[in-house]
């Protein structure tokens, strides 16, 4: 091939242009595959699946004599040109032929492809019939469902609806039919003890039953059924009754049997073990173990009065069974202590006994009755706390001392209401409350009538004896030497061992009583009674009982002093009044009382003239109008009403200040009554209005007026140093002294002031200087050095 293309090339040249024109017709040969027709037909053959294995076969034969061609004729000499063209065309033919051939094989095959396509196409079209003939039975057949399954919802529907109706009809049928089944199940129980969940059950469905019954009457037979579930419902009850009753009555068989085994195997009483022990309590629940289920469901019924009143009976029974487990065991144990020991042990001894029997008595009450109140025990506890009150209460009646009674109330009203029943443990005891309370009112009803006995004989009707009106104080060295004495002991009292609490208490009671001893019986007597039985009482008893002592007190002491008057003179007397109602008042002033009370009283003094004159028939009783005796009695004789108020302390510190008042004017009449004369008569002569000068009276002459500031003097040097020498010694308080001397020292001050300014204007200078009348100066040194 090469020679030939060199000799054409040599043989015939190409120009530039033809050149060029060749280039461009190259490059589309460039790109045709001559190397690989078989490469091609088969890649032809592959995409497209129609063409048969003879057309590749003849495509592979062309190329192959093609090559031949090619190949013989490169050693072929082309003589002319004619050869040459001839040889060409025969080699541009085959080589045409083979060229095409790829093209007509792929001619047949899109041939076959589209006879392919063209069945696929058929097949979808019969596809596509049959979808949407299937499309349309789907739409037939979802239409035929849709209205199969609204028929069956609709059938569910009221199958569901008639489900409803029949078991609303049952559930309602079933209270009737409970009635027959109830019935037997009680009949049963009746001959056979059925169990607390039986018992239970019955309670409940019959419950249920007589409520839905009750709710709906309008029911055909629903009163008969009714009244017939009332009737099955009172006997369920009562069963129960029986069931719980039957119950606490074996557990109490059990326990008594338990007691009483220790007194027959070793001859012991079964108070021996006592309540401390739990022996009678755990037995006790032991053998009713099924009640707490019955007894709750019975607490969550208690709204209704038949279940109330079940409930009330139960726990009355409960508390009988109690006590008559409990009262021989508890009498036992109080008679022991009765036998051994005083009042006080034994109410001591005795309520903590009965506190520790009421703790465990709640305990096991709020195991069987939880939700109940604990008042409601009060049943078993009230009658074994009466035992107490009945071996305390002859004591109580026996007894008259005030300090004893006031001894036993401080122990129930401090110790044990105040002391014990407070805290977690006051609903515990709560139950006991009412009869401690009562013992308490009986010892202080019994402290009243005692203490106003008390008053009655010891204060109103003392009568004094010769030594209580002979009060003659100690001289002051031997006053002195009694409080050397009693600092020392006081002393001794303080470094001892003893200087502890009690100790000071009873130091503390020693001297009060050794302060009270240099008063009046009936004074101490007065004082100590309060002080007793302040805080034993109410305070409205205790004040009503305080004003009556207090005010029979004080005219105590005003008719003693009257009776010292008598034998130690006024003035002594006075001194004895002061002191003791001085004393009074101040311990009074430690009781925060009210001493007064409020009177009322009708007054029928005025009547007594109308019933004068009815008896006398000047009134009659049968007239007609205003005349009618029985009409003015009515109108104008009612009785008429006086209220006033009584006030004890108010009276007794007026009678203080009557007292002070006087003694300060009785001191001034015996230091200077011979000036407060001769000031009397001066004064008397002014209003007279005489000319006559003052000194020229036979009264105020200055041999006369001498002889009167000459016994005041002597007064001031003896009777008056006496007198405030017996005022200190009487009254031990040097402010009370100071107090009471200062306007007797204002008085004689006063006195001489006056007399000084009548030396002054009406006598000379000759008789101021005869006259003996102290300085101002000197007289207050005097007077101080008193004090």
């Amino acid at each position: 091939t090469a020679n030939v293309a060199q000799t054409w090339e040599s043989s015939a040249q190409l120009s530039s242009r033809q050149q060029s024109v060749l280039d461009l017709l190259s490059q589309p040969c460039a790109r045709f595959p001559f190397d690989a027709p078989a490469n091609a037909s088969g890649g032809a053959r592959h995409r497209g699946e129609p063409a048969t294995s003879q057309g590749g076969h003849d495509g592979n034969e062309a190329s192959a004599s093609l090559e031949r061609k090619v190949s013989a004729s490169e050693n072929q000499v082309f003589t002319s040109s004619e050869e040459f063209y001839k040889w060409f065309a025969e080699v541009e033919a085959m080589y045409l032929s083979v060229s095409e051939s790829k093209f007509l094989e792929y001619a047949e095959d899109l041939k076959g492809h589209s006879a392919s396509l063209e069945a696929i196409i058929g097949q979808c079209d019969d596809a596509l019939a049959q979808y949407d003939n299937l499309k349309l039975q789907q739409l037939n057949v979802r239409s035929k469902t849709q209205s199969v399954q609204a028929q069956c919802e609709r059938l569910s529907r009221e199958r569901e609806q008639l489900e409803e109706f029949a078991n609303a009809v049952k559930s309602k049928l079933e209270f009737f039919d409970e009635l027959k089944r109830i019935g037997d199940q009680m009949g049963a129980q009746q001959h056979h003890q059925g169990s607390a969940e039986d018992y239970v059950d019955s309670l409940g469905k019959i419950d249920d039953c007589v409520a839905y019954l009750s709710s709906n009457t309008q029911y055909l037979d629903a009163g008969s059924y009714l009244a017939k579930y009332r009737v099955l419902q009172n006997k369920a009850l009562a069963s129960v009754k029986q069931f719980v009753c039957s119950s606490f009555a074996r557990a109490t068989e059990e326990v008594q049997a338990a007691q009483s085994k220790p007194s027959a195997e070793n001859d012991t009483s079964s108070s021996a073990t006592g309540i401390e022990t739990a022996l009678l309590y755990v037995k006790f629940k032991a053998a009713v173990p099924d009640l707490r289920r019955v007894i709750g469901a019975i607490q969550g019924r208690l709204n209704r009065q038949d279940y109330s009143r079940l409930m009330h009976d139960l726990q009355g029974f409960y508390g009988e069974r109690r006590v008559e487990i409990l009262s021989e065991a508890v009498e036992e144990h109080l008679v022991g202590y009765q036998s051994s020991n005083e009042l006080p042990m034994l109410l001591r001894l005795g309520c903590a006994y009965l506190i520790q029997v009421t703790q465990m008595e709640y305990q096991l009450f709020r195991y069987f009755f939880p939700q109940s109140d604990p008042q409601v025990l009060q049943v078993v506890v009230t009658p074994l706390c009466t035992i107490l009150y009945e071996i305390v209460r002859p004591y109580f009646i026996a007894m008259y001392d005030v300090s004893g009674l006031c001894a036993i109330v401080s122990i129930l009203k401090c110790e044990i209401l105040e002391g014990q029943f407070r805290g977690e443990r006051a609903e515990q005891l709560q139950a006991m409350r009412p009869v401690v309370e009562e013992i308490l009112a009986d010892a202080q009803e019994r402290l009243v009538y005692s203490m106003q006995h008390y008053i009655r004989d010891e204060i109103a009707y003392y009568a004094p004896t010769a030594e209580d009106l002979c009060l003659e104080p100690p001289p002051p060295e031997e006053k002195k030497e009694e409080e050397e004495k009693k600092g020392g002991d006081g002393k001794a009292t303080t470094s001892s061992g003893a200087a502890g609490e009690n100790g000071g208490a009873e130091q503390a009671k020693a001297t009060g009583s050794a302060d009270l001893a240099n008063l009046y019986p009936a004074v101490q007597n007065t004082l100590v009674c309060l002080s007793k039985t302040y805080g034993c009482l109410e305070l409205e008893t205790f004040g009503g009982l305080a004003q009556e002592c207090v005010q029979y007190c004080t005219e105590a002491c005003i008719v003693a002093s009257q009776e010292i008057a008598k034998s130690a003179g006024l003035l002594d007397s006075q001194l004895f009044l002061i002191k003791n109602l001085l004393a009074l008042r101040e311990q009074l002033s430690l009781f925060n009382v009210d001493f007064g009370s409020d009177e009322t009283e009708l007054d029928f003094s005025h009547m007594r003239d109308h019933m004068r004159r009815i008896l006398r028939g000047e009134s009659s009783l049968f007239a007609l109008g205003s005349s009618n005796a029985v009409f003015q009695l009515l109108g104008s004789a009612r009785p008429r009403v006086s209220r006033m108020r009584l006030d004890s302390k108010k009276e007794l510190e007026k009678r203080l200040k009557t007292s002070c008042e006087s003694y300060i004017m009785g001191v001034t009449k015996l230091t200077v009554e011979p000036m407060l004369s001769f000031i009397t008569k001066v004064t008397a002569t002014r209003v007279a209005s005489t000319k006559k000068p003052l000194k020229d009276h036979a009264f105020a002459t200055p041999s006369k007026l001498v002889e009167i500031v000459s016994g005041v003097n002597a007064s001031l040097e003896g009777p008056l140093q006496e007198t405030i020498g017996r005022m200190g010694r009487y009254l031990d308080s040097p402010t009370t002294n100071a107090v009471l001397f200062k306007p007797i020292k204002s008085n004689i001050a006063e006195a001489h002031g006056q007399i000084a300014r009548l030396l002054e204007t009406e006598y000379d200078q000759e008789t101021i200087e005869m006259v003996p009348l102290m300085p101002p100066p000197k007289l207050m040194a005097i007077l101080d050095g008193l004090a």
